[in-house]
């Protein structure tokens, strides 16, 4: 096992903790949801009936994203992959010909898009072999947490901590053109109210929702209704976190969250309150969390992207896709 240097592990935990547009309906170019249809109650979300089995390894894994038919998106590091089964066993597919830093994903239709921190946007049809290719420069440094809107528009993250700018807090709207879904047809900032440093991103319920280290705690998930017209509406605190949190995901209304400084999982209530977490440090670095779905999974699985060190691609610290399960008997 690699033995990492206690300053570059403080160093991680710092950068992620402190720096870290309207269209007509088109029910042919519909978002997909990415919600599970999973009684939140039926979770196990705590150690003492829970535990981890590492799945696969995605260097730098960030990012998770079912699409309707349950085919299973991850980005990371170095690509996007798309996951899939043999028996018991799991492998990654990667979807870009090349390399990159790849964040946030989002489907619209039957195109899934996501950032990558060299300040693009890509797409990739979702046919039998997805190619991603490069379609928008967002002249963004950390473009990051992504989701697609009712309308079809994308809605972009910027931070929490740009790798070659000062950071710039805000979330981007993008619209898409309606006949060619590789096409942007405009970007505009949608808000920057009350974001110190956003990461990652999910729309419900008609609203964005950020996680946000805040200015009067560790971190939050803040909530911005989308207007009739697609402008922002006033922001509101849906959760404090005691954690640096990372990106989050629906079920139902309640909230699966990760914690990444502290190494947890939690599931948060329709109300904003936590009400179960995992162990501390069961997880390393963990940055997305979320329910999965058949054939690959059951709806009770939960599914968690393990970051590790920020910048390392290789190390056995994180890099990689661990499933959170409920134990025999429990």
């Amino acid at each position: 096992m690699t033995v990492t240097p206690a300053n570059t592990m403080i160093r991680t935990l710092l950068a992620c903790g402190f720096f870290f547009v309207a269209a007509c309906d088109d029910s042919s170019r519909h978002s997909a949801t990415d919600e599970t249809p999973v009684d939140p109650a039926m979770l196990c979300v705590d150690s003492q009936c829970g535990e981890k089995t590492v799945l696969l390894t995605i260097p730098s894994a960030e990012n998770i994203l079912f699409a309707d038919d349950g085919r299973l998106f991850v980005s990371g590091g170095t690509n996007v992959f798309e996951i899939t089964r043999d028996d018991d066993a799991y492998a990654a597919t990667p979807l870009y010909d090349g390399s990159c830093n790849f964040t946030g994903l989002a489907i619209v239709g039957d195109v899934l898009y996501a950032n990558c921190f060299d300040g693009r946007l890509y797409a990739a049809r979702l046919d039998a072999h997805p190619a991603l290719q490069p379609i928008h420069d967002l002249q963004m440094a950390a473009p990051n947490g992504l989701a697609a809107g009712p309308d079809g528009a994308l809605y972009v993250a910027n931070g929490p901590l740009p790798t070659s700018a000062l950071p710039d807090p805000k979330i981007v709207r993008v619209t898409l053109d309606a006949n060619d879904p590789f096409s942007v047809t405009g970007q505009s900032d949608w808000t920057r109210a009350g974001l110190l440093a956003p990461n990652g991103l999910q729309i419900h319920d008609g609203a964005v929702y950020v996680s946000n280290t805040g200015l009067g705690g560790l971190g939050e998930i803040r909530r911005y209704p989308i207007n009739a017209d697609g402008s922002a509406g006033d922001g509101t605190k849906f959760a404090n976190l005691p954690s640096v949190p990372d990106d989050f995901s629906f079920v139902g209304d309640a909230v699966l969250a990760a914690y990444f400084a502290t190494g947890q999982i939690a599931l948060v209530g329709a109300d904003g309150k936590v009400q179960s977490t995992t162990a501390l440090l069961g997880f390393s670095f963990p940055s997305q969390v979320k329910p999965g779905r058949p054939p690959l999974f059951a709806n009770d699985d939960i599914l968690v992207t393990e970051k590790g060190l920020l910048g390392d691609n290789v190390s056995p610290i994180g890099n990689r896709l661990s499933v959170f399960r409920r134990k025999a008997g429990t």
